[in-house]
């Protein structure tokens, strides 16, 4: 490959894995299984070996994939927090054990392995027994302050026994990292209680725990009941730590914290295949879902001359177990609509058993998704179950077929209300235009409704289509204008079940500004965008009223999401629902004001800075917070607006993109400079 196409493939690639990065890390809606995303990465560390000029600090292969979220305070790392390199194949882990056995110069390397958890890596500081902090993984270096969050979870003591201090001699200051998850057994349950509720299930254990870790109140972080199983422990001081890895779980146990239940311990390398096959069988017994196992070099002073890369450390190794597949038939393809209109294909399948469950049905995402695997009707398919509800189709096999298959059509009409179909420009979804579709509405009174939207307790999927067939609500205000015994002769309801649900709605009109924003529906507006916009627009007039320049000067909020917002407060639909809510009372003339600034902020003000790499004079969270009081925003993409990019040691891809658009840049020291007010982006270097 020529070094011109090289350049333009990586670019690609750096770009689709940034956008997986940022589905899996930030939002907990990833949409690729973890070794197609791996395939991705693999293919990108070829092109770069093979071109090592177009290798830049931030390019993926360097770093781990997380985004602050701006809803959580940020906290630096007591020590980086990076990921392993994952494995599909024995030969690789055999080529690790080479590698290693090579650079220690020693015959042979005592092994750990323990199951690798499919859920969310967290660090949990304590300070003389007490927890302090607790941190996501975020970009590796800074992670979300989430201590409340996990100090909810029954796994997590707020104070140790005395007797710690015997576990780690001398140390004041020590942290533990694990994984936070939802046993199956409590997602299952969830599950059930959501159906019951007529609510959307969750799609796996892991996005479940990611979302809910990520959860503004604690109070339903202590509902849903996290689980933590701990696997690293250091001193934060001069204290000595435990000489292995087996004594590092070991001191952990004794500490009072939860470790993994299936550990092993390997003399020689060549055990190492048989043990990985014993924890595979006992997947299914586990309380919780695992991907895979992890394989570690035991002796911790091997560890630390084997050292790490930016983003894995070069003593261990993620082995992934395959999905778990089976073959059925594909009996149909048939639509569904979502509260968008987007019209989604979904595989209806012959029965068929798969990881301890029968399915039938299985997602299929978008129509071009159909047509890129070949899928006909009447194929005999691969379908494999990674942990989601709803299982994926892998492919079809085409050396099965007998000639009487035939390919599913992408609809033409909406197949609830015949409307015509149609598709955006730029756009893959096929969508149902009318906004007054019987499933278009059900969907949107079914977000307004939702636990992160309006919370109406007992108005979930059955509940809604139930009150739309007897013809009491058409749009979300009409919520409000529900008479009581009306909902009292409905079917399955009664006189204190509607009480209730008059109580819920009135209680929804109080909800956080943020809440009541992200209860619209606004398409690209996400809970995490809903508290941005509710902490920079004092009302919905105010919201209404910004520009497209306004939107994107936001933090997280890119050309794309800027234009949704503006064009549904200018569509019919929009501009109806926004009025017809303002009738029944939803909004206050002033929700929340923004905070009023301090009166040196007027030195920054109108100003947008982006942070990237690693800040040594500050967190970049305390230097956000420092630019933001004077005025300034901070963004996390940069575009010829940007006043400056401000860089620190390791720099991402931002530092690229500033010289790539001319944008000034700064260091450390013209950053000092700047908030002491003795320049205007003076010595910035392009």
């Amino acid at each position: 490959m020529g070094r011109e196409a090289a350049r333009a493939e990586i670019a690609r690639l750096r770009a689709e894995i940034a956008r997986h990065d940022l589905l899996y890390y930030r939002d907990a809606a990833p949409e690729l299984e973890d070794e197609a995303y791996d395939g991705l990465v693999r293919r990108l560390r070829e092109l770069e070996a093979s071109h090592p000029d177009l290798v830049t600090p931030g390019t993926p292969t360097q770093t781990v994939g997380g985004e602050p979220d701006s809803r959580f305070p940020g906290a630096a790392h007591s020590r980086p927090m990076i990921s392993l390199q994952n494995s599909y194949d024995p030969a690789e882990v055999a080529a690790f054990d080479a590698r290693v056995r090579r650079e220690l110069g020693v015959e042979s390397v005592t092994y750990t392995i323990e199951p690798k958890i499919d859920g969310v890596a967290v660090a949990l500081r304590y300070a003389e027994g007490e927890f302090v902090l607790g941190l996501t993984r975020g970009d590796g270096r800074t992670g979300d302050v989430v201590t409340a969050n996990l100090g909810t979870l029954p796994d997590v003591p707020s104070r140790l026994p005395d007797q710690w201090r015997r576990v780690l001699p001398g140390a004041r200051e020590f942290e533990v990292r694990g994984e936070v998850f939802l046993t199956l057994e409590r997602f299952h349950a969830l599950n059930r209680e959501r159906e019951a509720a007529g609510l959307a299930l969750l799609a796996n254990p892991r996005n479940a725990a990611a979302g809910t870790l990520k959860t503004l109140d604690p109070a339903i972080v202590r509902g849903r009941r996290l689980s933590l199983r701990c696997y690293q422990l250091f001193p934060l001081d001069a204290a000595e730590e435990p000489p292995t890895h087996a004594a590092e779980i070991a001191a952990i146990r004794r500490l009072g914290l939860p470790v993994p239940e299936w550990f092993a311990v390997v003399s020689d390398a060549g055990q190492l295949g048989g043990r990985l096959s014993e924890l595979q069988a006992l997947r299914e017994t586990l309380p919780y879902q695992i991907d895979g196992a992890v394989i570690k070099v035991d002796d911790r002073r091997w560890q630390a001359a084997l050292g790490e890369t930016a983003k894995a450390p070069r003593w261990g190794l993620a082995y992934k177990y395959a999905a778990e597949t089976a073959q059925t038939r594909l009996r149909d393809v048939v639509s569904q609509v979502g509260r968008t209109g987007v019209i989604t294909p979904v595989a209806v399948l012959e029965p068929v058993t798969l990881a301890g469950s029968t399915v039938s049905r299985a997602t299929l995402h978008n129509w071009e998704e159909v047509e890129r695997k070949d899928l006909r009707i009447g194929d005999l398919v691969i379908v494999a179950k990674g942990g989601d509800v709803i299982p994926k189709v892998v492919g079809p096999l085409p050396e099965r077929r007998v000639g009487s298959e035939r390919a599913p059509r992408r609809p033409k009409v909406c197949p609830v209300c015949g409307t015509g179909a149609v598709r955006r420009d730029g756009e893959i979804a096929v969508r149902c235009p009318n906004h007054r579709c019987p499933a278009v509405a059900a969907g949107r009174l079914r977000h307004f409704a939702g636990r992160d939207a309006c919370d109406i307790a007992g108005l979930g999927e059955r509940w809604v289509e139930l009150f739309l067939e007897h013809g009491l609500i058409k749009e979300p205000a009409d919520l409000f204008r529900l008479d009581r015994d009306d909902v009292a002769a409905l079917p399955g309801w009664g006189a204190k079940s509607a009480d209730n649900l008059l109580a819920a709605l009135a209680r929804a009109k109080q909800r956080p500004w943020a809440a009541r924003i992200f209860a619209l529906g606004i398409p690209g507006v996400g809970a995490a965008t809903a508290g941005v916009l509710a902490a920079r627009f004092s009302s919905i007039a105010a919201l209404r009223a910004a520009t497209a320049d306004q939107l994107q000067a936001l933090p997280d909020i890119g050309e794309i999401v800027a234009r949704e917002i503006t064009e549904f407060f200018v569509t019919p639909e929009g501009g109806r629902l926004v009025d017809d809510l303002a009738r029944v009372g939803f909004w206050q003339a002033t929700e929340a004001a923004p905070p009023t600034p301090p009166a040196e902020s007027a030195v920054l003000a109108g100003r947008t800075y982006v942070l990237t790499g690693t800040l040594l004079q500050s967190t970049r969270a305390e230097a956000k917070k420092a630019l933001e009081a004077r005025g300034a925003k901070v963004t996390s993409s940069v575009s010829r607006r940007t006043s400056a990019v401000i860089v620190g040691a390791d720099p991402g891809s931002k530092l690229e993109e500033a010289r790539r658009l001319g944008v000034p840049i700064l260091d450390e020291d013209g950053l000092q400079r700047l908030l002491r007010g003795e320049t205007e982006d003076d010595g910035a270097r392009s």
